[in-house]
């Protein structure tokens, strides 16, 4: 071997060992809303599963208020877990917390055994301080439902809270502080194996900012100051491998009041909207995320809950926020792969394998068009406007240009050359089309 080959090889070699890894259930969505799911509003998921499939994600929860407030029951819950299965995913069924002991061990039970649905990730409850519970009763119902889950099932995984917000001393209580929920019940099963939350961070009032900077950073510290306290929590209870804490973003999207649907504006199905989704899922793959579920995959009969991926009967089209998802979930896999650039409006997001690397870069800007240059290693230099960087050990440099409000994906081979070109923008989003792929070699 080349002394560069090996160099480039050990530095891929390196960069696996020390990098996180990117879960297989990353990319998810929220099963909601089919019909009959709540009272005479017409749901239409019946019809979206190819679509749905076509998209990439893997995990599908089925959970929120809706489901809290009606569980479904045995044949619906079964055709929803079959359908869900069908396209190659995995469900995630929240246990609603109103649920006694021998409730949840009968939901448990009758799913997974036989276990011919047997459904392997499991929550319980959705937003319960949002719905005025206090943080000594979430203890109790945590404590009342999870052990008879597992009792039930001692190989299911369980994740709490679902809150609609991250509240840095409730989730630092629970996990690990004076209402710890992280240990073993009398069982020996471990309580619960993660937590989760949600965020929407703006509402009927804000700007185009708030949405490239302010949101999207207050989900990056939510999820830093989360991944930090499982961190401590496994190491309080010795937990490893297997066994280690999960989190995730179960409901995440621009807003929950979707002023300024248009595809030039701010609102969830926005252009904008999509390449917000985009940043939560690098979010998550930067943090170890177990999923990242937007909300959701179709729900069209209000304006003020339109905040589908998939857009209105009878086309159903799909959104920025569903491209985003596809070109993300298609091809990122492997490692998550720092990307930086030297304009705060242009955001990117990689990920590298042993034969793939992948960088998607975000141009957020509304005016303008850039030169840059992609540099795979750390040491190179370039005179472009726009320079985005990363370190693959690899000397390579790709050049391009990016109009304002355009996403360009690039799939490269292990060797840092061009496989795909993904390129979506405002432009396409208007006329509904798909992103324009190239493909090289």
């Amino acid at each position: 071997m080349r002394a560069s080959a090996l160099i480039t090889f050990v530095a891929l070699c390196c960069c696996q060992l020390t990098a996180q890894e990117i879960s297989p259930y990353l990319f998810g969505q929220n099963h909601w809303l089919g019909q009959g799911d709540e009272g005479n509003r017409p749901g239409y998921l019946a019809l979206l599963w190819p679509r749905v499939k076509a998209s990439g994600v893997r995990l599908i929860r089925i959970g929120g208020n809706g489901y809290e407030r009606r569980m479904p029951d045995s044949l619906r819950l079964s055709k929803m877990i079959d359908s869900i299965k069908s396209i190659g995913a995995e469900p995630l069924l929240q246990v609603p917390r109103q649920f006694s002991a021998d409730e949840a061990y009968g939901l448990v039970r009758s799913v997974n055994v036989p276990a011919r649905e047997h459904v392997h990730y499991w929550s319980i409850g959705n937003e319960p301080i949002l719905a005025r519970d206090t943080l000594q009763q979430i203890y109790t119902y945590i404590l009342r439902i999870a052990p008879a889950m597992k009792k039930a099932d001692p190989s299911i995984k369980i994740l709490v809270f679902d809150e609609c917000d991250f509240y840095p001393d409730a989730y630092r209580a629970l996990c690990g502080g004076r209402l710890d929920v992280t240990g073993k019940d009398a069982n020996g099963n471990w309580i619960i194996n993660g937590f989760t939350f949600h965020r929407y961070p703006n509402g009927a009032e804000y700007e185009r900012s708030d949405v490239v900077f302010g949101g999207i950073q207050n989900i990056y510290k939510s999820a830093r100051q989360l991944s930090d306290l499982i961190q401590s929590a496994d190491k309080k209870h010795g937990r490893r491998g297997d066994a280690s804490l999960m989190w995730g973003l179960t409901e995440v999207n621009v807003t929950y009041a979707n002023p300024n649907r248009e595809v030039s504006g701010t609102g969830n199905p926005s252009f904008l909207g999509g390449q917000f989704i985009a940043e939560a899922y690098g979010i998550g793959m930067k943090f170890g995320a177990f999923t990242v579920c937007p909300w959701c995959i179709s729900e069209t009969d209000h304006v003020s809950t339109d905040f589908g991926y998939l857009g209105l009967p009878s086309e159903f089209f799909p959104r920025s926020s569903y491209y985003h998802t596809q070109m993300m979930a298609l091809n990122f896999k492997g490692h998550y792969l720092p990307v930086s650039t030297n304009n705060k409006y242009v955001k990117a997001i990689g990920s590298q394998d042993r034969d793939r690397i992948c960088v998607m870069i975000l141009n957020e800007a509304q005016t303008g068009v850039l030169d840059f240059d992609l540099v795979l290693n750390a040491r190179g230099k370039t005179a472009r406007p726009l320079v985005v960087k990363t370190d693959t050990g690899i000397d390579e440099v790709i050049s391009g240009r990016i109009p304002n409000q355009t996403t360009i994906l690039f799939v490269l081979d292990g060797k840092g050359k061009k496989v795909k070109e993904y390129t979506y923008g405002v432009a396409q989003n208007l006329r509904e089309r798909p992103p324009e792929v190239r493909t090289f070699q």
